[in-house]
């Protein structure tokens, strides 16, 4: 592995990359990643999603996870969504909102009975599965385990 750090995320973000390149090619549309888009009249409210197409009025957030999240994950999730409301918001454009997901279960949850759930039925956030070859997904699994001991 190129990071010796037990709690690298370099995995997820090999993993974010191919799933980009998928959603890509779902869509057949060009996107900016990590676009950096101001939401106030300051140089700290900002967002960066992790596609973004002003032209499509597309913004999305990738999510390379597989298995139960951790509470933070669900917060991070929620977080990503107040962002993209938000962007509607000062911008007072419609958007299409999506999150995209490695694991089905996670989908399943997120289309589920919860808080969240509601929430993106609500704000008609979509919630994309997208299907990852087996080797990244022991490398992520591999990963997350790697982290779960470093960061107890």
């Amino acid at each position: 592995m190129e990071n010796s750090y037990k709690s690298s995320s370099h995995v997820q973000m090999h993993a974010e990359n191919v799933i980009f390149q998928k959603v890509e090619a779902l869509l057949n549309i060009r996107f900016e990643r990590n676009k950096k888009i101001y939401l106030a009249d300051n140089a700290f409210t900002y967002m960066q999603p992790d596609f973004y197409s002003e032209e499509h009025c597309i913004v999305g957030e990738i999510f390379a996870h597989i298995g139960k999240p951790k509470k933070a994950q669900d917060n991070k999730i929620a977080n990503d969504i107040l962002k993209m409301l938000l962007l509607e918001k000062v911008t007072g454009k419609q958007y299409r909102k999506i999150l995209v997901v490695c694991d089905a279960a996670e989908k399943k949850k997120l289309e589920g009975q919860s808080v969240l759930a509601e929430s993106i039925r609500q704000f008609n956030i979509e919630v994309l599965h997208i299907e990852i070859d087996e080797d990244t997904q022991k490398q992520i699994l591999a990963a997350q385990e790697l982290q779960k001991m470093t960061n107890v």
